[in-house]
């Protein structure tokens, strides 16, 4: 697996991670959750212009 490929898997598994945790409504352990989903949102919508 090459590197791009190895961190788009990362991201994809953290924002699971993180989605999951929001729609259990379980961010008392991560309570950055939201803001975190937010911004990796927001970097993608910066990212699509870019690729």
């Amino acid at each position: 697996m090459n590197e791009e490929l190895f961190y788009c898997a990362c991201w994809r598994e953290l924002q699971h991670f993180l989605s999951d945790l929001v729609i259990r409504d379980t961010v008392e352990e991560y309570p950055n959750a939201r803001d975190f989903l937010a911004l990796m949102a927001s970097v993608e919508r910066k990212m699509e212009g870019y690729l």
